[in-house]
């Protein structure tokens, strides 16, 4: 069994699963993650994900370290730096 075959039954997921998280996700970034998840569970290599993702094989070898090491979890896209969100009545300060 490959190591992401290994990941998916460790945290009780199947193609299935993964793949309707991939179109599930709610940001692009989470969505590329589990695209990547899915073709390495199809047997892909990394390098032949990294070339279709245009993304660096480092890149999608960390992203399935991730997997592997956190799960679902460690796939979701935190923002870092940036602009502040536009303020808005919801968000203001009390």
């Amino acid at each position: 069994m490959s190591e992401i075959g290994a990941a998916m039954e460790r945290w009780q997921l199947d193609e299935k699963a993964v793949r309707e998280r991939m179109y599930r996700a709610p940001t692009p970034r989470e969505r590329e993650r589990w695209h990547a998840v899915w073709l390495l569970a199809q047997g892909w290599p990394a390098s032949r994900v990294a070339k279709s993702l245009e993304r660096d094989p480092h890149t999608i070898g960390e992203w399935q370290k991730a997997f592997v090491e956190g799960g679902g979890g460690a796939l979701v896209f935190e923002q870092t730096g940036g602009a502040p969100p536009p303020f808005t009545l919801r968000n203001r300060p009390l």
